[in-house]
């Protein structure tokens, strides 16, 4: 199929300006030009159009302009090192592990803690915690009202909310970009980004990657906050 039989041009004209649009739009599209045509043909388009990064899936049935950039964490020597610790200890629970520093790669002041994250099942923090004093030297509880030891290299525990979006990196299960957008914004712990700063990590996450608002938002949901964060959304784009 070449690039003529999908209007690309037309296409991005008549959606540029259009924050999301959906299955339907891009059909009254098509149909406009070609009114027999089928849906068949309009979802085959659909797909070269994203397989040609000529719009991108930001939802279920719901696309934008330009091609997706999926945000992949960085993976440090210590998460490697809890991973395998935890995929022997606890073979049977669902957790993640992420670092601190992919939360840097948004905001203008970096933040100069040394913090790996494992998410646990709420029943299981308790034991491992335990389980990880037993092998690494600075594990906290995030219930914490403090940060235990400002000046280390800190594993934190936290209870994993059902339902996370999450993904597996090098073998490795960890957090996606809207959990930490969504987590960022309402978690104590995460509360020394405020105001501005919180605003610009929003701003550079949303300008420099896919996002999946409704993934983001079911997220919140379970934390029974949807409607602040999408407000929240409105007001930094």
């Amino acid at each position: 199929m070449t690039l003529d039989a999908l209007h690309t041009d037309e296409l991005k004209k008549s959606f540029t300006h259009k924050d999301v649009f959906n299955i339907y739009d891009i059909g009254s599209f098509y149909q406009s030009m070609e009114p027999s045509v089928p849906q068949s043909t309009v979802n085959w388009r659909i797909y070269k159009l994203v397989e040609r990064g000529i719009i991108q899936r930001v939802g279920r049935g719901k696309y934008q302009i330009g091609g997706s950039s999926f945000f992949e964490p960085g993976i440090t020597r210590k998460m490697i090192q809890v991973n395998r610790y935890m995929k022997k200890q606890f073979p049977y629970i669902k957790y993640i592990v992420w670092h601190i520093g992919d939360i840097n790669t948004f905001s203008q002041h970096l933040f100069n803690k040394d913090i790996t994250f494992v998410e646990v099942e709420r029943d299981s923090v308790e034991s491992v915690i335990e389980q990880l004093r037993d092998k690494f030297k600075y594990v906290q509880d995030s219930r914490t009202t403090s940060y235990l030891y400002p000046n280390e290299s800190v594993i934190m525990v936290r209870p994993l909310v059902t339902g996370a979006p999450v993904q597996t990196v090098q073998a490795i299960p960890t957090t996606t970009l809207e959990k930490i957008l969504v987590d960022i914004y309402f978690d104590k712990v995460f509360d020394f980004f405020q105001g501005y700063e919180l605003s610009l990590i929003f701003k550079n996450a949303f300008s420099g990657y896919t996002i999946h608002k409704e993934r983001l938002l079911r997220y919140a949901s379970r934390k029974e906050k949807r409607a602040v964060i999408s407000e929240f959304i409105q007001t930094i784009k």
